[in-house]
């Protein structure tokens, strides 16, 4: 066995972790191969997060008629569907009063528990004719409009993490049902310059997110490991150009072993993980294992952050000797 402690790193930090047993050989023999055998990684990533390179925190919420723009940023932390609803409408509330807009004017942010849907709805009496962009840094970037937050490609912010996705159209605009033979929310590609701009064909109603709200910061963990997997006559593949595709000891899903209702990345828990066909990575029979790192990757390959302060994980392996009185392994 060769048994790892995150707590017991000698350098780097929490998802880029090096290790050595004082200078000594961690595992000393001729090995000639390595296999995960089991993994208890406490998550503590909150889902919604104000620091690293894919915040999740924040969005714009900007009137195209009046010029105001509520620039809605959540507390860091764990929230549920229902939860983030709630502290969205309250924080856009709480900016439209600084910004002197009529509570009757706001679109509402509404998720349904059952469907797993976050949906957005106009103002349903609004003062006057009301339009709203919202953007985001991923899944909305509106760069041609002075002052809103630039776009990335990192794959995630907090838009995405409710279910929407870019394909919904470059802009969602939001129309207030005092415009003229029109009632609802619409879908628009062009820039806004008034309600004759808006295409007989644009889709009313309310606005629902693309696909099914993820909530989870990250849906899995690649744990990879440059040392361990140094022998390796391939390297590994993936489906998609966000992820890790080299030195990968597992993916680690965000979800429990067993088929129940849980609220997995919605708060913190405890995953365990005993591998039935786990990774083997061969090795040199002449060399021991002497220091190794592990590194950490959220589901879009960028370094695993957070803002909690995380709790240690573990991780066992098996360590296979050469069979010294043959020729077979």
């Amino acid at each position: 066995m060769m048994l790892l402690n995150s707590r017991d790193q000698t350098s780097g930090q929490y998802n880029n972790s090096q290790f050595n047993s004082l200078n000594q050989n961690m595992v000393q023999g001729q090995i000639h191969s390595v296999s995960l055998n089991e993994m208890n990684f406490p998550y503590d990533i909150p889902n919604i997060q104000g620091s690293g390179p894919t915040p999740t925190n924040h969005f714009i919420l900007t009137n195209l008629d009046s010029a105001a723009a509520l620039d809605v940023i959540l507390p860091s932390g764990f929230y549920s569907g229902l939860e983030l609803e709630n502290a969205i409408n309250l924080e856009i509330g709480q900016l439209a009063v600084d910004a002197g807009v009529p509570a009757n004017d706001l679109p509402v942010f509404s998720f349904q528990d059952t469907e797993n849907l976050m949906v957005i709805t106009p103002p349903a009496a609004p003062t006057a004719p009301q339009a709203w962009v919202i953007t985001s840094a991923y899944t909305f970037p509106v760069p041609n409009f002075p002052g809103l937050i630039p776009s990335n490609n990192l794959g995630k912010d907090i838009m995405s993490l409710m279910g929407f996705l870019p394909s919904q159209g470059n802009t969602l605009y939001l129309l207030g049902p005092a415009i003229p033979n029109s009632n609802g929310l619409y879908i628009v590609n062009t820039n806004y310059a008034g309600p004759s701009t808006i295409p007989a064909s644009a889709e009313k109603g309310v606005i629902y997110g693309a696909e099914s709200a993820p909530l989870s910061f990250t849906q899995y963990i690649d744990i990879c490991s440059p040392e361990l997997c140094q022998y390796q006559y391939f390297r590994d593949g993936s489906t998609t150009n966000l992820a890790r595709r080299a030195d990968v000891i597992c993916r680690l899903y965000i979800s429990n072993n067993v088929a129940t209702q849980e609220t997995e990345g919605q708060r913190p828990f405890v995953i365990n993980r005993q591998f039935n066909n786990a990774r083997v990575m061969r090795w040199n029979s002449g060399s021991s294992i002497g220091s190794m790192s592990v590194q950490l990757y959220d589901d879009v390959g960028q370094p695993l952050t957070t803002t909690w302060q995380p709790r240690p994980y573990q991780i066992s392996f098996n360590v296979y000797e050469q069979d010294k009185d043959s020729t077979t392994y």
